[in-house]
């Protein structure tokens, strides 16, 4: 009965995640073209779009959510979020490695090292070195506490998240078994950095965590921002939210930023 049951529940989890890749994933059946792809009648270039896992639960954008379209239009690349929805993050851990077919990027708060043993993981090293805004994130000491057994870094920790908080996971609260990660299954990795190097960029940071000058916030005559109370009615309201506010808040972003 009970070998029953956990083969049951794995295969239930295979479901799922293949139905998550299937529906949202670029890697899978939709696919993601190394460039940008234009309109043959209109001229006009068009986003490419990756696909971002976090195990985590929240409600899934509008697809014409107004900011994430204009990240897109300053990038060239529009993410789609999939979150934690009608699974245990354990369940889905289990049935990624199982299939070995992820989205573009993902966020673990675990198991993360699992994956990087399977050979899921892109390096970052070159990467690093290569964007400016991604090596800030970070001192040299503080990337080589993400490096793992081969020498290499494959993800990064998010402020906030549980790494960053459990001073146990390593000296400098700094850990390589959760995080933010670019996964193998994406077929233009140079794309998916280019993209994180941009959107830490002060101009989309601020779309990120203020939105649109005038419409979500002021700026007062010494530079800083600040929000009416009509504004911050509008941004805490979970409609609005997912129509207009697009923070990709799983990603990498600067210690120091504040809002």
């Amino acid at each position: 009965m009970d070998i029953r049951i956990s083969r049951i529940t794995k295969l239930s989890a295979i479901i799922t995640v293949f139905f998550i890749l299937l529906q949202n994933c670029s890697c899978s059946i939709k696919g993601t073209d190394a460039g940008y792809s234009g309109s043959s009648e209109t001229n006009l270039v068009q986003p490419t779009r990756l696909s971002m896992f976090s195990d985590t639960q929240d409600r899934e954008k509008s697809n014409d959510n107004e900011i994430r379209k204009l990240i897109a239009e300053k990038t060239g690349v529009e993410v789609v979020e999939v979150w934690l929805i009608g699974q245990t993050s354990q369940n889905v851990y289990d049935g990624f490695l199982q299939a070995k077919n992820l989205t573009d990027f993902v966020y673990f708060r675990e198991r993360l090292d699992e994956f990087y043993k399977a050979g899921l993981l892109v390096a970052w090293d070159s990467y690093i070195e290569k964007y400016p805004n991604i090596k800030r994130l970070y001192t040299d000491k503080e990337w080589d506490a993400f490096r793992q057994s081969d020498g290499h870094v494959y993800s990064v920790n998010i402020p906030d998240g549980p790494a960053w908080r459990d001073k146990s996971s390593a000296e400098n609260g700094l850990s390589n078994t959760a995080g933010f990660a670019v996964t193998t299954c994406c077929k233009n990795p140079d794309m998916a950095f280019k993209f994180i190097n941009d959107v830490l960029s002060d101009e989309i940071l601020d779309l990120r965590f203020w939105g649109i000058k005038g419409v979500d916030y002021l700026v007062n005559a010494d530079g800083s921002y600040y929000r009416t109370q009509e504004m911050l009615d509008k941004w805490s309201d979970e409609e609005y939210r997912i129509k207009h506010v697009c923070q990709y808040y799983m990603m990498p972003r600067y210690r120091d930023y504040r809002v």
